[in-house]
């Protein structure tokens, strides 16, 4: 009996794991084989595969399940394709929106657009298509308007002000349509989508510098910032990579850059604050990436006023607040730890970073990340100079997630310096005890182990040597 209850126990389960999925079918044609993957558009970036199928051969259909939990959604379908057995794979890829329909691909890799590419069951995409093609043709002439307007010089023309006319009341169409397609698509999961390209007003007799503070200040203007369907599409991210843009056009130099990206991220999130607690978080995310990436830090103190309200759902909210631990800590004149690290034979060391008759420069980083590979290319050129490499030990510690991750960039680089590994990466013991939360991270030590800077570039390094 208990074993009948525990056979219904399991075909229920499947059946209610079932219900919460959609299927992706893929026939595949056209080429020898290929590796078919489908990966979520996360809110930043495409992710993890869902799942994988290698060697897969023309002719062959293979199925994903979706999890209810990413629905509805942008995906990556990719293919890594051999068009004849001898060749190398190629990769081929396309963009899916899946809801609540199953959907049937049938698909030739080489050509993933036109009569070569069929989808059945599918409404989102359709709709997506038709929308994208009447969306280009109506900005068309809007865009030739626009650079008109941006290029003539006599503002006093009627000319100029017959175009000013025209622009507005285009603009104002525009802005019609697509909100007539969003009331009648609004069942739909791409119907939450047209309201991104909405055009703003502008004021073409004001000066460039005042149009952007008109255009920064009105941006989400008409954007329903309590809609949590849109926060895993990229037009989500691209909206707000535009909006930045404008922030990033007034920047002459790093000091107002720094300033101008804050000011965006208080204006953001006062903004979302208004809205659903799920928006409001992933507005916080979106910057505490940015502000990491570019180390802002009066960005992460700016962030730490929202994160810590309980309206702003942010998955970031232990980051920052350990973020701001280490900008209260690792200040001029500490001790810096030692560096509990492995070397290349998986072998532990505790690096010390007292004595000597150099300065220490501590680096930490990851193999993948392409701002370090970026650093760490300058760095060395630099460090290969013996006037510099006079001055500095070098210790690099990789924080990637698996050893084997790093020992391929290990033997590459073939550093001139130790370069050792942090087990346990970004949670590692090292970089806690140095409040790491974000690659590439530099620490300046003297002899006697007491912080003196955290450069964030080489030319950070050489201007303090100039001036020490």
């Amino acid at each position: 009996m208990r074993k009948n209850v525990f056979t219904i126990f399991l075909i229920l389960l499947t059946i209610h794991s079932f219900a919460q999925s959609r299927k992706l079918n893929v026939n595949m044609r056209g080429v020898y084989d290929a590796e078919i993957s489908v990966s979520p558009f996360n809110g930043v970036r495409f992710s993890v595969p869902i799942n994988k199928y290698e060697a897969v051969k023309s002719g062959s259909e293979v199925q994903f399940l979706v999890p209810d939990s990413l629905l509805p959604g942008e995906f990556l379908l990719r293919f890594n394709y051999r068009a004849n057995a001898e060749d190398h794979p190629y990769p081929s890829e396309l963009q899916l929106f899946l809801n609540k329909e199953d959907i049937s691909v049938d698909a030739n890799p080489l050509y993933l657009r036109g009569d070569s590419l069929h989808l059945e069951g599918d409404k989102e995409n359709m709709v997506w298509n038709m929308f994208q093609e009447q969306n280009i043709a109506k900005r068309q002439q809007i865009g030739l308007l626009e650079q008109l307007l941006q290029a003539y010089t006599n503002r006093n023309s009627k000319l100029y002000n017959t175009a000013i006319s025209e622009f507005e009341m285009q603009r104002k169409a525009y802005n019609k349509w697509l909100q007539e397609m969003e009331q009648q698509y609004s069942q739909l999961y791409v119907g939450h989508l047209f309201g991104f390209q909405r055009i703003l007003p502008r004021n073409w007799m004001a000066s460039p510098e005042e149009q952007l503070q008109m255009q920064a200040a009105h941006w989400f203007d008409g954007i329903n910032l309590n809609d949590t369907l849109v926060l895993r599409s990229r037009q989500m991210n691209e909206f707000m990579n535009g909006y930045m843009g404008i922030f990033g056009m007034q920047a002459t130099t790093e000091h107002l850059r720094d300033s101008l990206f804050t000011e965006a991220g208080r204006l953001a999130c006062e903004k979302a604050s208004a809205g659903h607690p799920k928006v409001y978080g992933w507005m916080a995310d979106y910057f505490y990436n940015g502000y990491e990436t570019y180390n802002i830090t009066s960005g992460l103190e700016m962030l730490a006023t929202h994160t810590s309200k309980p309206n702003c759902l942010t998955s970031r909210k232990q980051e920052i607040a350990r973020r701001m631990e280490g900008l209260k800590k690792m200040v001029p004149g500490v001790n810096c730890p030692e560096l509990l690290v492995h070397n290349a034979n998986d072998v532990s060391q505790t690096i010390n970073l007292t004595g000597g008759d150099k300065y220490k420069l501590v680096v930490f980083y990851e193999s993948e990340c392409g701002h370090c590979n970026e650093l760490l290319t300058q760095l060395k050129s630099w460090y290969d100079k013996p006037e510099n490499a006079a001055w500095f030990t070098i210790h690099s510690v990789a924080l990637d997630e698996d050893i084997n991750h790093w020992l391929p960039a290990f033997s590459k680089n073939n550093f001139q310096w130790n370069d050792c590994y942090a087990p346990g990466g970004i949670n590692s013991k090292a970089a806690n005890d140095y409040y790491v939360l974000s690659t590439p991270t530099l620490f300046l030590v003297d002899n006697d182990g007491k912080l003196l800077d955290m450069p964030g570039t080489v030319g950070d390094i050489d201007r303090f040597l100039n001036e020490n």
